[in-house]
């Protein structure tokens, strides 16, 4: 088996080939943190990242890509893309480096803070985060509904319910669960009357929420992917 050392060169050396302006530029921070059957993986990543930076904007990148900051986001962005399995979330994580790395508005930090958000989320919560910032009636809304209809409508729990709706639906509520307990939703929770008490979810042992609406880090978050343009 090649050493990591040995795999590093051997991925350098496609790069510099097949991704001609990110590919040279990447190649000596992949250093010894990839296990060799995932190098596909990052290879399939750089050249998503190649794909989003403009003619323009090469300059900038190439001066700020060898920054330790950048470095630092760029190896972490590896790691995830050594794990990911679908073409999306590759995208996603291209997006997000692609901005840092365009972009002055958000620093270093915040950049970090993001990816790790994004590494904590699967494909069908970002799905589902992204749903709150559409509204039906709308032609390219409507298609994306069309399109994720049986992720984003699981089956209703009621009396009588089988087994596999009511599994289906109490795992699509803990995505929700999940994008609040990360701040990119905000539960909203019925007005009791006075003397009332709140309704408690059998769950959680906490309040119930009457419903969701996506946070300010929400769209913060899915703006550095480019899943929306505001």
């Amino acid at each position: 088996m090649p050493k990591n050392t040995d795999i590093a060169a051997i991925l350098g050396k496609g790069l510099v080939g097949a991704i001609p302006f990110v590919g040279p530029l990447a190649a000596e921070i992949v250093g010894a943190i990839i296990p060799n059957q995932r190098i596909d993986r990052i290879e399939s990543l750089l050249k998503l990242l190649e794909s989003k930076i403009a003619e323009d904007e090469k300059s900038k990148v190439e001066e700020k890509i060898v920054t330790p900051e950048s470095v630092d986001l760029i190896e972490d962005g590896f790691l995830q893309a050594a794990r990911a399995l679908s073409e999306e979330r590759k995208d996603y994580i291209a997006s997000l480096l692609k901005n840092s790395l365009t972009n002055d508005r958000l620093e270093y930090i915040e950049n970090k803070r993001l990816l790790s958000i994004l590494g904590q989320l699967n494909d069908l919560e970002i799905i589902i985060l992204k749903s709150y910032t559409l509204h039906h009636g709308e032609p390219d809304s409507e298609e994306f509904f069309k399109i994720h209809q049986d992720s984003l409508q699981p089956p209703d729990a009621f009396l009588g319910s089988t087994q596999e709706d009511l599994d289906k639906h109490v795992l699509h509520q803990t995505h929700k669960t999940h994008l609040a307990s990360l701040g990119l939703l905000r539960p909203g929770f019925k007005r009791t009357k006075k003397g009332e008490l709140p309704e408690f979810d059998d769950k959680t042992g906490m309040i119930k929420a009457n419903g969701y609406s996506i946070s300010p880090l929400g769209r913060l978050l899915l703006r550095s992917i480019d899943q929306i343009n505001e």
